[in-house]
């Protein structure tokens, strides 16, 4: 019996679909300034405690605006969420100096699925995994070190 090649016929099911570089950059930055509107909304949409609700004496009111809005969202806004719309600035300023996407431990390109799916990856999968291993060993290694600190503690306060 002669055998099947297993090449794909072209106009078969499944074709390799292909994007250009310019729609993946386009797609990549309005998914980060959406990002960015959605968490600065959250942050504004908190109210404000009276007592950090202050009054600026600093130039004409466009001025006084701006300066209240972003000290007000610079309060709001979580540790987390400032340390995501940090991350978000680093995304965008990659986008503009075109390395976006690329995995900074190896330097390979970060896939498309992971970058839909988290639009603000420093790695790609297999160094993301490496790091997040090493890192458990590192914190299982200072518990053990802490438990051993505490255990010799413990023994000297009995002798």
């Amino acid at each position: 019996m002669a055998e099947k090649s297993k090449k794909a016929k072209p106009g078969s099911l499944n074709p390799t679909r292909t994007i250009k570089p310019e729609d993946k950059i386009m797609a990549a930055r309005k998914t980060l300034f959406s990002l960015k509107k959605k968490l600065l909304a959250e942050g504004l949409g908190k109210s404000l405690p009276e007592d950090l609700a202050r009054p600026f004496d600093i130039g004409d009111e466009g001025d006084r605006a701006d300066i209240e809005r972003t000290h007000e969202v610079s309060i709001l806004l979580s540790v987390r969420d400032k340390e995501k719309l940090q991350g978000i600035e680093v995304a965008l300023e990659k986008l503009r100096e075109g390395t976006y996407g690329v995995c900074e431990e190896c330097g390979d390109e970060i896939g498309g699925g992971r970058l839909r799916v988290m639009p603000l990856a420093k790695s790609c999968v297999s160094c993301q995994s490496r790091l997040e291993k090493e890192q458990a060993h590192q914190k299982l290694a200072e518990e053990r070190f802490d438990q051993s600190l505490i255990s010799e503690a413990e023994g000297e306060e009995t002798n």
